[in-house]
């Protein structure tokens, strides 16, 4: 693992030295100054929560990352706070009930030189964010500290993290069409009524019925179309 205590962004770090950095190298921070989020959102990074981009080299999939990504982080907080129940809400949140605990953004690096291409995984995880640090973000969100009432170890948290997506990085290079199944059915949203915000701002209404090989959602829209999205945001709609 790499560890910086104050950087700009350990995805930005971590693309401009992807040539360098090891397969499965772990590149995290104690602050970020430029964290940013899917859709070129800001993401609030304080001290004592996981911020960290993860390297996956010869793969060329942003959707494996986000798979390995979402699994580990889904792994690591739910041996944190065993209470609570956990979900996947597509493409690469991770949240418990409609509060946000984590965002996952996985991009692919091609250097230049002729070195083997890969991907960087950027994870964001709220440890131990306070209700007053969270109320400034631009939805609901949660974090293991409020959920537990107990502080979490950073240290022994990452190092636990950096384990755990070893183990799915190598899941995926044995069995990819396993690590995806499972990261289908932890998405919460799965055969539930939704809205689709798409990539061209409309609004789509209907059952969220299943995730097609390449990511992409399969949408049973309200007026009895099926559509296949690949692109925008989802919510679920807690009324009929």
């Amino acid at each position: 693992m790499i560890f910086f205590d104050t950087i700009d962004s350990t995805n930005t770090w971590a693309a401009a030295h992807f040539g360098e950095l090891a397969d499965c190298e772990l590149v995290a921070a104690a602050v970020q100054t430029a964290g940013r989020g899917r859709l070129d959102r800001t993401w609030i990074s304080p001290r004592g929560n996981i911020y960290a981009s993860f390297i996956q080299k010869g793969v060329s999939s942003p959707l494996h990352g986000v798979a390995v990504g979402s699994l580990a982080v889904i792994d690591l907080v739910r041996e944190l706070a065993p209470a609570e129940r956990f979900h996947i809400k597509w493409p690469n949140d991770v949240f418990r009930g409609t509060a946000k605990i984590s965002g996952i953004l996985s991009q692919y690096i091609c250097p230049r030189g002729g070195v083997p291409g890969g991907l960087v995984t950027g994870m964001g995880v709220n440890l131990n964010m306070s209700r007053e640090q969270l109320a400034s973000a631009s939805q609901e969100a949660t974090s293991v500290g409020i959920l537990t009432g107990a502080a979490v170890d950073l240290e022994a948290a990452l190092r636990r993290f950096e384990e755990i997506l070893h183990g799915h990085a190598a899941a995926l290079k044995k069995a990819p069409e396993t690590l995806f199944e499972r990261w289908k059915n932890e998405n919460g949203l799965l055969g539930r009524r939704v809205e689709f915000l798409a990539g061209d701002g409309s609004r789509l209404t209907g059952l969220f019925r299943d995730i097609a090989g390449d990511g992409s959602v399969i949408l049973d829209e309200d007026s009895g179309r099926t559509l296949i999205l690949n692109c925008g945001d989802v919510r679920l709609l807690t009324r009929a």
